[in-house]
C-alpha cells in the first residue's frame, strides 16, 4: 500500500515557511499574544476536557505556528508538539524560543509516534484525521502513548460539511457520505488562510486527503480500547464566516444550520 503520509510530509513540508507568513500576516500581534497568555482554541476544548494546569499533553499535529500547544501551554500543560512534517517543526521551535516558551517539539508522523514511548501522557489532542491514512492504527498509537487514565481529546471538522455544498440554487450533494475513501490531487493548495492572504497558493506535489465517516472515527476509538466520555457537535460563531479572498462575508445561511465540528473525548 502506497505511503500517503509521506506523499503528504513532501507536501507540507514545501508549504510551511509560506504558512507561518501567513500566519503573521493574519494575526500580526502572533507573538505578543502568546507570550501575553493568548488562548486560540475553541471554546468548548478546554471546558471538554477540563483542568490541564501540570498534565502532560501531546499535541500530535502542531504545524509551523503551533497555535494550539501554545495555547495549551498558557493553559498550564506541560507540552510536548509533534508534527510528520521536519520544517514546520523547525519554525514551531523557532517559535517557542523567541517566546521563551518550555515545549518539546519532536518529528513524528501522527499515526505511529515512533520516537515517543508508552504510557507518558495524561492528555492527547489529536486533530485533522483528513490526514491520517489509517485511523484505527492511529488511536491505537494514541491509546499506546497515554497513561493509565489518560485522555483522548479529538477534534476535526464535521463529516457532513464535506458532503454538502450551498449554490444559488440550494443545498447540493457533492460527495457520498456513506463510503470512506481517499482523494489525490496533483497538486497541493496549502490551506483557505492561503487564499485569504495571498489569493491563492499551490506547489507541484501530490496530495492526499483522506475521508472518515463519524461511525469510522467513534469505531476506531472503541476498537483501539479507549471508553467514551462524550462527544460534541457544533457550529461555533467564529465560524460564522467565511472568507472569499480577502472579504469577509457571512457564511452561508443554510450550511450554519448543519455542525460544522465534531469532537471526540475518550478515557484509556
Amino acid at each position: 500500500m502506497e505511503n500517503f503520509n509521506l506523499i503528504n510530509k513532501e507536501a507540507w513540508n514545501a508549504y510551511q515557511s509560506d504558512y507561518m507568513k501567513f500566519h503573521l500576516m493574519e494575526r500580526p500581534d502572533f507573538f505578543e499574544f502568546y507570550m501575553n497568555g493568548g488562548v486560540d482554541l475553541d471554546a468548548f476544548l478546554p471546558s471538554m476536557l477540563g483542568e490541564v494546569k501540570g498534565l502532560k499533553l501531546l499535541d500530535t499535529c502542531c504545524a509551523c505556528d503551533a497555535k494550539q500547544a501554545f495555547s495549551w501551554h498558557n493553559l498550564g500543560a506541560i507540552v510536548t508538539a509533534c508534527d510528520i512534517s521536519d520544517e514546520a517543526i523547525k519554525i514551531a521551535t523557532k517559535n517557542a524560543i523567541q517566546m521563551n516558551f518550555d515545549i518539546d517539539f519532536v518529528v513524528a508522523d501522527m499515526q505511529k509516534l515512533e520516537p515517543i514511548g508508552g504510557s507518558l501522557y495524561d492528555v492527547v489532542f489529536a486533530t485533522y484525521p483528513v490526514w491520517v491514512q489509517n485511523i484505527d492504527e492511529a488511536c491505537k498509537t494514541w491509546h499506546r502513548v497515554l497513561k493509565s487514565g489518560g485522555r483522548l481529546l479529538w477534534h476535526t471538522s464535521h463529516p457532513i460539511v464535506d458532503c454538502i455544498e450551498e449554490r444559488e440554487s440550494g443545498l447540493h450533494i457533492i460527495q457520498d457520505y456513506n463510503a470512506s475513501y481517499t482523494a489525490m490531487y496533483d497538486k497541493f493548495a496549502g490551506t483557505p488562510m492561503a487564499e485569504r492572504q495571498a489569493g491563492g497558493w499551490s506547489v507541484d506535489l501530490p496530495v492526499a486527503e483522506h475521508f472518515w465517516r463519524i461511525s469510522d472515527l467513534l469505531n476506531a476509538v472503541c476498537g483501539a480500547g479507549f471508553t467514551l466520555l462524550k462527544v460534541h457537535e457544533s457550529y461555533e460563531e467564529r465560524n460564522a464566516h467565511k472568507h472569499t479572498g480577502r472579504e469577509m462575508i457571512e457564511a452561508e445561511p443554510e450550511m450554519r444550520k448543519l455542525p460544522c465540528e465534531f469532537t471526540i473525548l475518550a478515557v484509556k
